[in-house]
């Protein structure tokens, strides 16, 4: 080979380098795509602190919903043990407090219950919201005394006061009573609320088994309200519909409801931690021609007993322009403790879409194989997911966090990041989509959790949730914020 061809095969594979390398920072550059809309809120993030009066406590977003005007309602989740404060915030589009609602944009403080329910301890939680038609808005959870639970339910006006034409000044007061007798333990939860067309309220959530009085198997449940707080005893049976299972450790209740244009529920959770899906009409029946038999259920049942009383699984899920169901939720293999993370597409009669994916299981977690931050021995990494959103591209937003709890002998602690994952409208991830598909926000804090996702009138999606502040007195639970951020 010739002087000048060797120097130029040298020069050729120097330019091939060259591309190679630049190829390669592309693309990194590519999978590092920062999806946050820098024109929402302050730089594409928003904290808000929502201080309690007289203890100034703070919480974080639960859920987040709709409302007119391309507004946001937020159940307003408090951090704090024995916390009374039960309360909705309206959001603008851009991030901000409606100065407009209530005191500075939360609903006006009230007293829920009795002196003595309060002085009692106990937690009063808010966990959902939903907006009317007339633009009042229903404020959901329970209440918990002494491992007892009671549903509760607030609606407002469209200024954030109380509606007194609801309940009892406004509200439901919530006493843990079940089958008209108080409880010794155990109760009934509202985990997410839905209003019909007909202006109907619809609860969803479950039965925890308790002692005594209390109910004795655990079970799924969905509660109706007529307008004015009363319940609904035209549906299921007698104003309820239940589905208990045999008590053991495996999970059953509801964690999300949505009324459809058609005027049906579409109700998912688990039963016997296995994922669930029912179609139920207006008046709380199981529409049988949905799945098999009213419900479609993914996974197998599983023998893991997961929590003890009071903890609860989430099984979130949207609904697409063609009708399509989207469910992601944590699926548990017999007498283990893995949980993989599955997404599914059901078709409008429960059937699967076999378009959607190239299989039905997403990887085990981490479903994407990714640490947005590598740490040195980090067991237990996960993301169980929390709320699912599609944007206007059709594409699957999935919001939750990171979490890589402390273990025995590690080199740091754990963390937990409100982060999401995006799905192309095929099921596939979406690697445009920060690190490959996934996106981490992480301003400075201890830690925190994406709760809640809505998609905006302009088809963009936007995450809520909480962050713990770190301040000079230290964080934790009287440090928390409201976290919300956009996705371009």
């Amino acid at each position: 080979m010739s002087k000048v061809l060797k120097n130029r095969v040298v020069g050729l594979r120097r330019v091939m380098v060259g591309l190679a390398a630049l190829s390669a920072v592309t693309a990194g550059a590519a999978l590092a795509a920062d999806p946050t809309d820098t024109n929402f809120g302050t730089k594409g993030i928003a904290e808000i602190e929502a201080r309690i009066p007289a203890t100034g406590q703070v919480g974080g977003i639960a859920d987040l919903e709709p409302a007119a005007g391309g507004k946001m309602l937020a159940a307003v989740h408090s951090m704090a043990a024995k916390s009374h404060y039960f309360a909705a915030a309206r959001i603008l589009p851009n991030g901000r407090l409606d100065p407009s609602f209530g005191a500075d944009g939360f609903t006006h403080r009230f007293q829920f219950g009795r002196e003595s329910e309060v002085a009692a301890g106990g937690v009063l939680q808010a966990e959902a919201v939903a907006a009317q038609k007339d633009g009042k808005v229903v404020l959901a959870g329970y209440r918990e005394v002494r491992s007892a639970f009671a549903p509760a339910l607030a609606r407002f006006t469209s200024r954030g006061r109380l509606d007194q034409s609801f309940g009892h000044g406004g509200r439901i007061t919530p006493r843990p009573l079940y089958g008209g007798r108080r409880v010794d333990g155990g109760g009934e939860r509202i985990h997410d609320v839905a209003v019909e067309p007909d202006g109907t309220i619809v609860g969803v959530g479950d039965v925890v088994p308790g002692l005594g009085a209390g109910p004795s198997r655990p079970g799924a449940l969905a509660i109706a309200y007529r307008p004015d707080g009363t319940v609904d005893r035209a549906f299921g049976h007698a104003g309820s519909l239940r589905i208990s299972v045999p008590r053991s450790g495996a999970y059953t209740g509801f964690s999300q409801v949505r009324a459809l244009p058609s005027g049906k529920l579409l109700v998912s959770g688990f039963l016997r931690q296995r994922l669930v899906v029912y179609l139920l009409t207006a008046r709380g029946r199981i529409d049988r021609n949905f799945g098999d038999g009213g419900r479609v259920i993914v996974g197998a049942a599983s023998t893991h007993e997961l929590f003890g009383n009071g903890g609860y699984l989430r099984a979130p899920f949207a609904v697409d322009r063609q009708g399509r169901i989207v469910l992601a939720g944590p699926i548990f293999a017999k007498g283990g403790s893995q949980a993989p993370v599955v997404l599914v597409r059901l078709l409008p009669d429960g059937r699967r879409d076999p378009s959607f994916g190239r299989s039905l299981y997403m990887e085990k977690a981490p479903i994407d194989r990714h640490e947005p931050t590598p740490r040195k021995h980090v067991e237990n990494y996960a993301f169980p997911p929390q709320s699912v959103a599609i944007d206007s591209a059709g594409r699957i937003v999935v919001v939750g966090m990171e979490l890589a709890p402390f273990t025995r002998g590690q080199a740091e602690p754990g963390y937990q990041y409100f982060a999401a994952r995006r799905f192309r409208p095929d099921g596939r991830l979406d690697r445009g989509f920060g690190h490959g598909g996934v996106w981490d926000t992480n301003p400075a804090g201890s830690k925190s959790m994406a709760r809640a996702a809505l998609t905006q009138p302009d088809g963009r999606v936007v995450a809520g949730g909480w962050i713990q502040l770190e301040r000079g007195a230290g964080n934790g639970p009287g440090n928390t914020a409201m976290l919300l951020t956009r996705y371009r």
